[in-house]
């Protein structure tokens, strides 16, 4: 014979048994403002954001920096960046930079000023970044993208404004996510190109919206196109074609019209070095 456990209609109340159980009664909690998280290349270019961000008010007692570790090799890719420094971060706000980016007349009481104004204007905004394609612009003939930025194409590049100024898409040198509504980036897409992009359709899917803010630095990168640019832009747009037909995307590199192409990239690429060999010719 088998004698079987008969649910309590009345349990019993203990105490003790909720010992060591944390109750979630209010909102997240944050131990300072910025948590700035960066891929690590190159200590030099890093040691220069380090001391760039102490210089404009990026103190112990405001913000941490955490930087995920490319030095010897590439263990983490762009989309990975977000997924492995969330869970290390604790500030209000959480950057996620190159580590080739200089603040040069901005700082930590414009950047907090900046997001508190665009909470203002639009509490549902997930991601404010320094440079990305202008919403619903990418079916226009010209480019049509909003920056505020100091890089080797030029001073103190702003355009597209005023600011702050909805988007679809951010540049990943510099952007800015809140903690407490932090979106994901996608499993299935890899590499480090598109995934600031990845951010704002994953926001817009979730009902978040995306900014460029008036927030100037200087970026050292070299803004290079190669092959694995052009696979990371087909993996992104097949990914999306199904959620988006027929939509064109603005990026700060591109249009990016969301749809499965049959080797896109290498076709891409094969016209641009043809066009740079009939300069020599």
């Amino acid at each position: 014979m088998t004698l079987m456990a008969v649910p309590s209609d009345t349990p019993d109340t203990d105490a003790d048994l909720r010992d060591g159980v944390r109750y979630v009664n209010g909102p997240l909690e944050h131990q300072v403002t910025f948590s700035v998280c960066s891929l690590l290349l190159r200590d030099t270019d890093y040691d220069r954001l380090l001391a760039s961000f102490r210089k404009f008010g990026f103190t112990e007692d405001n913000s941490e920096f955490i930087a995920v570790d490319n030095r010897g090799d590439n263990s983490f890719d762009g989309y990975e960046l977000v997924r492995r420094c969330l869970p290390e971060c604790s500030g209000r706000y959480v950057i996620f930079c190159h580590d080739d980016v200089e603040l040069i007349d901005q700082g930590f009481d414009d950047l907090v000023a900046t997001l508190e104004q665009l909470e203002t204007q639009d509490p549902t905004w997930a991601v404010a970044g320094v440079a990305g394609g202008i919403l619903g612009k990418g079916r226009d003939n010209d480019r049509q993208v909003a920056v505020l930025i100091s890089d080797k194409f030029g001073d103190r590049q702003e355009f597209g404004g005023p600011f702050p100024r909805q988007v679809e898409s951010v540049d990943e040198c510099f952007f800015v996510i809140p903690r407490d509504r932090a979106v994901m980036g996608s499993l299935d897409l890899t590499g480090f190109h598109f995934f600031g992009s990845d951010l704002c359709l994953q926001a817009e899917m979730s009902g978040g919206t995306s900014y460029v803010i008036g927030f100037h630095l200087y970026h050292h990168g070299q803004a290079t196109e190669n092959h694995t640019y052009f696979e990371g832009k087909d993996a992104f747009a097949a990914k999306y074609a199904p959620y988006f037909p027929g939509r064109v995307l603005e990026t700060t590199t591109n249009k990016v019209p969301l749809e499965k192409t049959e080797n896109a990239g290498v076709k891409a690429l094969a016209r641009k070095a043809k066009k740079a060999l009939r300069r020599f010719h």
